[in-house]
């Protein structure tokens, strides 16, 4: 499946970030109290599916000389709440990922970073505004390299009013949702050991 039908990915990439139309989200990427990149998701609804678009670009600079790049593109379908597939890639300064995911009958096929894949039907990507696929509820597998995850969850309340998820594992992050279900916050540990934070764009 690699490399098949990247779902216009390279045009996203060309495209910039853009502000947030309703429903969309847009979200300033803090480290230590600077900027350092963005992450915006944008939603088309066709028929019944619905199509996320996906992207997260990290590039922190010195004396505006960028020193380092993280560019995440993905897109992912779902049908009537479920999930259908996903098209992911991701530049890590200069070193391609590329993973696709895809729901058929009994199963989820993934083709990521070792190959082939084979996951429950009722698995799903870690997309952080997915409140009902956090928590534990179901099988999850990372975008950026296609494999399951191994994760441990916390549930309380967050300020804004709804539920707030905390994970550990494979990947250590909080993600928090208002009363309506909105995302609203976001913080993860970095691959430098320092933290992440997301602020409205």
């Amino acid at each position: 499946m690699r490399r098949r039908g990247l779902l216009a990915l390279p045009v996203l990439a060309a495209a910039g970030p853009a502000a947030a139309a309703d429903g969309d989200y847009a979200f300033r990427v803090m480290r230590r109290g600077d900027a350092v990149g963005t992450h915006t998701v944008r939603f088309e609804t066709r028929g019944a599916m619905r199509i996320a678009t996906s992207e997260l670009l990290i590039r922190p600079s010195v004396m505006g000389i960028v020193v380092y790049r993280y560019d995440h593109l993905y897109e992912e379908i779902t049908e009537a709440g479920r999930f259908r597939r996903v098209t992911s890639r991701l530049n890590r300064n200069g070193r391609i990922v590329e993973v696709r995911g895809e729901a058929v009958a009994g199963a989820v096929l993934l083709d990521g970073t070792e190959g082939p894949e084979r996951l429950p039907a009722e698995a799903a990507p870690l997309s952080w505004w997915e409140p009902r696929r956090l928590g534990g509820r179901m099988p999850l597998f990372g975008t950026t390299t296609g494999h399951a995850l191994s994760l441990a969850w916390q549930t309380r309340r967050a300020a804004a009013g709804g539920p707030e998820y905390a994970c550990a594992g494979d990947v250590t992050a909080n993600v928090a949702f208002d009363v309506a279900g909105r995302w609203v916050g976001f913080s993860a540990r970095g691959e430098d050991g320092h933290d992440i934070t997301y602020e409205p764009a």
